[in-house]
């Protein structure tokens, strides 16, 4: 926390983190911070930014890397035992995003007839202690079976 050159003291540490939160999880841009809790776009990006170096400095070196060959033969045996699939990694899941904000120039490329409204795919590999292996956002409807297993 700093003070400006009229004295004046600047955003806490806290509020910075709930700015940067909301602009993760919305989906919005740091202009909307502004409005929210008078925080200029440059400390809104910036505490963004810290946020995320932060997230991955503190989780990537144990989650946020690719399986080992010795991650992997845990993941298929823990599988197969409890399964009965040999060779497999994990769990395909989907959940249908809905994209309150979408640019209204896009809202026809991202909207599926049977929805009415413009969303989005959360495309999930997971194992069983929630190792998750993949993750990918794409259009509704835009996969079939056959992109899904390519």
């Amino acid at each position: 926390m700093r003070y400006d050159a009229r004295g004046k003291r600047g955003f806490t540490g806290l509020q910075k983190c709930v700015a940067a939160i909301k602009l993760m999880v919305l989906g919005e841009s740091p202009d909307s911070i502004d409005d929210y809790m008078r925080m200029s776009k440059r400390t809104a990006r910036e505490s963004l930014y810290n946020l995320a170096r932060g997230v991955i400095e503190t989780f990537g070196d144990k989650y946020l890397r690719k399986p080992s060959l010795d991650d992997m033969q845990q993941l298929y045996a823990a599988h197969e035992e409890r399964h009965g699939f040999p060779d497999m990694l994990g769990i395909i899941n989907y959940t249908k995003w809905i994209w309150r904000n979408c640019h209204v120039a896009w809202k026809g490329q991202y909207t599926s007839g049977h929805l009415g409204s413009p969303s989005l795919v959360l495309e999930v590999v997971a194992s069983q202690d929630v190792w998750i292996l993949h993750a990918f956002f794409e259009v509704a409807s835009s996969n079939n079976d056959v992109n899904v297993l390519d």
